[in-house]
């Protein structure tokens, strides 16, 4: 898994057939479940589930939906779980993927907190404490 994007590129570029680039590659498909995936991240992080929606400030029955996946989550609350767990950003940019929602760009100035408070191992408050301090619209 993660290989980079642009050795895909040149993998399926130079692949004669379709079917030996998708079985050589299908750890790197994002056509997962977001509600896999966030289980699998439970499992990878060693965290509780019930920790994780507790620190990302959701309401609790709408965090538990989504992990059960009867619930589509908004890019914001998806940022919320990604602090909840906290994730490395590797894995939080992959979950935004998953979740089908743009990454977190460090050209947008509300991203760039949102990414400064990542690596800062800031707390969802905390990164709404700034990003209200700054003029940008809260997570939670």
């Amino acid at each position: 898994m993660n290989k980079p994007t642009n050795e895909l590129m040149q993998m399926l570029h130079t692949e004669e057939q379709i079917e030996t680039y998708l079985s050589q590659n299908k750890e790197e498909f994002l056509d997962i479940p977001l509600c896999s995936y966030l289980n699998q991240l439970l499992t990878n992080y060693a965290v509780p589930k019930n920790e994780v929606i507790k620190r990302s400030c959701l309401n609790q029955i709408y965090a538990y939906q989504i992990f059960a996946g009867t619930k589509h989550p908004t890019r914001d609350k998806l940022i919320a779980l990604i602090f909840g767990f906290p994730l490395h950003l590797d894995d939080a940019q992959r979950l935004l993927r998953v979740g089908q929602v743009s990454e977190l760009y460090p050209r947008k100035k509300r991203d760039s907190i949102i990414l400064f408070g990542l690596q800062k191992n800031l707390s969802i408050q905390e990164v709404d404490d700034l990003l209200f301090e700054l003029g940008e619209e809260t997570i939670v």
